[in-house]
């Protein structure tokens, strides 16, 4: 079969790790735009460029391009259209599509009622009744709901939104993204790395691998470290943000101006060497709170971490709860003290450290491998043919 993949700005490596198991069975093409957000030259499904209406505004200015898409979803409901693209899906056997509300779902609709094309939509919002400012856009969300073959909702939570949505339960799956467990497995701390942020054997480490905006929980994560450096002083204790963003800034300022210059550490990851971010760490944080528009829909972070045996402290937020399972500490959202609790209990307790590893990686190879989710999505494209 022929599957066409839509992704509009999100075309990216983590993804792709479970479509590359598939590529002997299944003739795949993604569709590409120049505005698109993650690096595409060494994914290995065939790619064709496409082009975007929001291509020009964007390129001259993000943020002017965000006001344009605004008007775009106030006036039509079209932002992130790709021209071509039911063209394209014409010579497909299914198009599969990333929510319900973007307008290459609504064109990957078009294909279907055109050409005959199967319609698979992956959910990832976890909020009901979402992006639904608009009538436009609101109109061609349902549109598209009730038109779909089949809808992959990526966690329990938002295969419920779908639910409260009126989609049929009868068309709704739970796939979740697929991590590649060869890459992502636990290894000895690298020296190499070590060596390369300053660290020693003896340094217990904290990693934090996310976006620097106050909505991954950066702040608590800063406030619950100086707290335990104050509680625990016999022992070399490291932070490490691994991430790029706006609060990059204010963050490296508050820790040099509260005295942690000197054990905070601002770094960042390729891809290709991600699986080492973890391999340094003796505990993964990530802090993510609620903020307006958004909760946590999955955090791939969260999984790779399990994966390399990593023990992981986070946040009772969004659909992480449903990701990590009983394999993790969860605290809640913007308690810095109650995640300070939770770093001083992993500290002082490498038992709990160990069973948690265990437990991750256990986890990961349950939920996560994407050979066998590779194997459910091929069973789920088998379904709608």
């Amino acid at each position: 079969m022929k599957v066409g993949l839509i992704r509009g700005a999100y075309l990216s490596q983590f993804e792709i790790q479970t479509i590359e198991h598939l590529l002997d069975r299944v003739d795949f093409e993604a569709y590409h735009i120049r505005i698109n957000r993650f690096p595409t030259k060494t994914l290995r499904v065939p790619i064709k460029h496409l082009r975007c209406i929001d291509d020009p505004v964007t390129v001259i200015s993000p943020k002017l391009g965000f006001y344009f898409d605004l008007l775009l979803q106030a006036t039509n409901g079209m932002d992130y259209y790709h021209f071509g693209l039911e063209k394209a899906l014409s010579g497909c056997d299914i198009a599969h599509t990333m929510e319900t509300f973007n307008a290459f779902s609504w064109q990957a609709m078009r294909a279907k009622q055109r050409y005959g094309t199967r319609l698979v939509i992956t959910a990832w919002e976890n909020r009901p009744y979402a992006a639904e400012r608009f009538a436009a856009k609101r109109r061609m969300k349902y549109e598209v709901l009730r038109a779909a073959d089949l809808l992959l909702a990526i966690t329990p939570r938002a295969a419920r939104c779908l639910e409260l949505e009126g989609a049929d339960a009868r068309k709704i799956r739970i796939q979740a993204p697929g991590i590649n467990l060869e890459r992502f497995q636990p290894r000895a701390k690298p020296a190499e790395e070590l060596k390369r942020l300053g660290l020693t054997g003896d340094d217990f480490v904290f990693v934090s691998v996310a976006a620097l905006r106050w909505e991954k929980g950066v702040y608590d994560i800063l406030h619950a470290f100086k707290r335990l450096t104050l509680d625990v002083t016999n022992r070399p204790l490291k932070l490490i943000f691994a991430g790029s963003g706006p609060e990059e800034p204010r963050l490296r300022a508050l820790a040099e101006r509260i005295g942690l210059a000197d054990r905070v550490t601002f770094t960042r990851f390729p891809y290709d060497r991600m699986p080492t971010a973890y391999n340094v760490a003796d505990v993964f944080l990530l802090g993510s709170t609620a903020r307006p528009g958004w909760l946590e829909q999955f955090g791939y972070v969260l999984a790779e971490a399990q994966a390399s045996g990593t023990p992981v402290i986070t946040t009772l937020h969004g659909s992480i709860p449903e990701v990590v399972g009983d394999a993790a500490l969860l605290v809640p959202p913007s308690d810095f003290l109650a995640l300070a609790g939770a770093m001083r209990r992993l500290l002082d307790n490498p038992g709990e450290c160990e069973r948690l590893a265990r437990a991750g990686r256990v986890r990961a190879e349950a939920e996560f491998d994407s050979v066998k989710q590779a194997d459910r999505l091929l069973e789920a494209y088998s379904s709608v043919m």
